[in-house]
Parts: structure tokens; C-alpha cells; sequence
């Protein structure tokens, strides 16, 4: 190696490294402003996923404004169908169309971005590429793997409801479909592609993986714990320790050992158990 093109790879390492500082800095401020300044209208939880969700999608665009050229239909088509469906269950809960296509969109934009990042990368995310065999295969194993995290998950919520009302069987399973897509789009499979795509000149070193996986598990486990961590810190902390090594981390090694789906299925089943039991 040139001295010329071993000065260009510790240039184009240390860029990586300040991307993905970058990004650390950007989340630890929006979380800190989501408790300094003052509520209107919304809750601390639904801000911050708001505000991380539209930096997320802004940072999908711009990385498909940069490398629109190598887009194609097919992953076009699959991000279109399944922002409609994230759409169609995000409604489910909350019948406000804006809501619903901010949730749709982002879902698009993300899934593309990601593809086009894993793109001709020694480490990716398998996204609908598999033949459906395969496909059925992996998703059928994420619900296996959900079932006892579901029964765990389920009886956290009984022993602080204390009670079990049943929901439509058809309905939950439609109305858990939008945090399955959407979630693990756009904060689990999108983050890891843009931190593996920033630090690809730092791979294969296991430390990089590492850390787009924490970057893809623990601040999606933060967005759901404001609240709590406002009430009581110590337990926002037992939370955090243990929704991200009970489901965030699980999702993620789903994602890089198998794909993309059985990452959906995993969560669509630990919500649609939830849902469907009225927790």
C-alpha cells in the first residue's frame, strides 16, 4: 500500500468515525431538549420518537438524493408496499391520515436508503431478497424464537393491569403489523446500514458490528422510556438493561444472521400477543 492511499484510508476512517459521532451527538440532544422544553399537545415519548423518526426519514432522503442513480424498481415497489401496509395498521390506533402517511413514507424512504447503502457490501441485511421458501422459512423461525419473549412480555403487563380482555384476533394482528414494519425499518435496519455503510473501511473488525448494533437497539429502547425515566431513573435504567436485550437485541442479530422478515415476524408476534390480549 502507497503512502498516498494509506494516508486516503485513515481520511476516509476518520470520516466514518465523525459520521457516526455525529449521530450519537444529534440523538443524546434531541432526547436531553425532549425534557427541557415544554409539552403541548403531546407526551415525551411521542415527541421524541417524532423527532428521531423525521431525522431518521430527512437522512433516508438525503442519502437517496445522493445516490439516486442506483435505485431500482424493485426495492421501490417493496418499500411502497410495505410503507401502505404500516399505513393502513398505523390507523388502526390513530385514524389521522397525516400520521399515517408520515409513518408510510418514512418507512419507503428508509427501506430504500438501506438498500442502497447494504448495496455490493461485504456485510448486509438481507431485505425481501431470498427466495419466499427461505422468506416463510426465517419468519416462521423469528415467531418461534417471540413465543417465550410474548409470554414474558405478556405477563409483565397482567401482573401491572391485572387483568386479560381479549381483542379481536384479525384486528390485533393488522394493528401490530405498523410497529413490526415501521420499527424495524427505520430504526433498526436503516441505522444499521448507515452506521455499517459510514465505517465500512473499518470492517471486518467485530467492534464496528458491535457498535451498529447497540446504535440500531438501545436509543429505539430510549424513545420508549422518557416517561419513566422522568418518574423514576432507576427503573428507567432496569427497563432500558432489559427491552434491549430481551427484544431490541434479539431483533437485530435477526436481521444480520437471517433477514430482514424474521425480524418483522419476531416483533409483529410479541405485539400482536400484547394487542390481542388487550395490554
Amino acid at each position: 500500500m502507497t503512502q498516498e492511499s494509506s494516508s486516503t484510508l485513515r481520511r476516509s476512517r476518520a470520516s466514518g468515525w465523525i459520521g457516526v459521532a455525529s449521530i450519537l451527538v444529534v440523538y443524546t440532544a434531541l432526547y436531553i431538549l425532549n425534557f427541557l422544553l415544554p409539552l403541548e399537545n403531546i407526551n415525551l415519548t411521542s415527541r421524541i420518537w417524532n423527532w428521531s423518526q423525521t431525522a431518521l426519514t430527512v437522512t433516508a432522503i438525503i442519502v437517496i438524493l445522493i445516490r439516486w442513480k442506483q435505485i431500482t424498481l424493485r426495492p421501490v415497489l417493496i418499500g411502497l408496499a410495505l410503507g401502505v401496509v404500516s399505513a393502513i395498521s398505523h390507523w388502526q390506533h390513530d385514524p389521522y391520515i397525516f400520521w399515517c402517511g408520515q409513518e408510510g413514507l418514512a418507512v419507503l424512504f428508509s427501506f430504500v436508503a438501506g438498500v442502497l447503502l447494504f448495496k455490493g457490501r461485504a456485510v448486509t441485511v438481507n431485505a425481501f431478497t431470498l427466495t419466499p421458501a427461505s422468506q416463510l422459512k426465517n419468519a416462521g423461525l423469528g415467531i418461534l424464537f417471540a413465543l417465550p419473549l410474548a409470554a414474558l412480555n405478556n405477563l409483565y403487563f397482567y401482573r401491572n393491569a391485572g387483568s386479560v380482555n381479549f381483542k379481536s384476533l384479525f384486528g390485533s394482528a393488522l394493528e401490530a403489523l405498523s410497529p413490526a414494519i415501521h420499527e424495524e425499518i427505520i430504526f433498526r435496519f436503516f441505522i444499521l446500514a448507515l452506521v455499517l455503510y459510514l465505517l465500512r473501511y473499518n470492517l471486518p473488525d467485530k467492534r464496528v458490528m458491535v457498535l451498529a448494533v447497540f446504535l440500531a437497539v438501545v436509543p429505539h429502547s430510549l424513545n420508549h422510556l422518557p416517561e419513566l425515566f422522568q418518574q423514576n431513573p432507576v427503573m428507567g435504567l432496569v427497563m432500558l438493561l432489559a427491552t434491549s436485550l430481551l427484544f431490541g437485541l434479539p431483533m437485530a442479530v435477526l436481521q444480520i444472521k437471517k433477514d430482514l422478515g424474521s425480524a418483522i415476524a419476531f416483533h409483529w408476534f410479541i405485539d400482536f400477543a400484547r394487542f390481542w390480549m388487550g395490554f
